[in-house]
């Protein structure tokens, strides 16, 4: 249940906004039943087990709600857990906490090996970033996983290719950084190791190394300046790279970016 940006702007008044909170309620009433189901409750493990998927966010910014959430430490982001639901075209999700793991009788290591299987339930979305009209846009490469890698395949020869890395729903989608496997598949077809922009927490930005003709300094200060305007949404101050060869996420240093 929220407002959506188009209706901000009659929110001035008393009575504008009681229209407000009337349809939030309405729509809370409407919703009530599956939002208290148990999927969204997690009353036991074996109702959710299914439905849980990883989530990346960074670490320094949220070190006092981490305490309440189980995390893995990942570089300067953490990794924690969704209950991840999609219901006519809608996804809802909540956060796994602390009480979750107790109740269930779980350990993290559990939840985080039952996360990475679900990649089905939110696949990857791969798409290729171009500049048109002096805009940055996004443009699909493909309707399966599989037609994606194919067209990035069919790319390499393309000057300076990029890519944006999300996934089906555009929620969360900088998880996929975790999965090696997935990055390796990408960077096969690309034929080249990858630097990795982490934009948000909902899409990361894939350049094959050997075409990067930018430092990482700069790629650095255009996180940066990022990171200024992503208040919430924020990732990491750092740039990475997913070496082909031994198939692992590094740290980007200047002298190996293009490895």
């Amino acid at each position: 249940m929220y407002l959506n940006g188009s209706e901000f702007h009659w929110l001035d008044n008393e009575e504008d906004i009681q229209r407000a909170v009337t349809k939030v309620i309405e729509e809370y009433k409407k919703k009530r039943g599956f939002l208290n189901g148990p999927y969204l409750t997690g009353d036991s493990f074996s109702n959710v087990k299914n439905n849980l998927v990883c989530a990346l966010v960074n670490r320094e910014d949220n070190e006092e709600v981490l305490k309440y959430i189980p995390h893995i430490r990942y570089y300067d982001m953490v990794a924690y857990f969704l209950i991840f639901i999609t219901v006519d075209g809608e996804s809802y999700v909540r956060t796994v906490v602390n009480e979750d793991l107790d109740r269930w009788e779980v350990k993290l290591q559990d939840v985080l090996e039952t996360a990475k299987s679900n990649i089905d339930l939110n696949p990857p979305v791969i798409e290729m970033v171009e500049i048109k009209d002096w805009k940055v846009i996004s443009v699909p490469i493909g309707n399966t996983f599989g037609e994606m890698l194919q067209s990035i395949k069919s790319h390499q020869e393309q000057k300076n290719p990029m890519y944006v890395l999300s996934n089906q729903s555009g929620l969360y989608g900088a998880s996929n950084m975790i999965d090696n496997h997935l990055l390796g598949q990408i960077s096969e077809s690309c034929n080249d190791s990858l630097l990795i922009l982490p934009v948000d927490i909902h899409e990361i930005i894939l350049i094959p190394s050997r075409k990067n003709r930018t430092s990482i300094a700069d790629w650095k200060a255009v996180i940066h300046a990022l990171n200024i305007e992503n208040k919430g949404v924020k990732l990491s101050d750092l740039v990475y790279l997913f070496d082909r060869a031994d198939k692992k996420l590094y740290v980007a240093k200047n002298d190996d970016f293009q490895a």
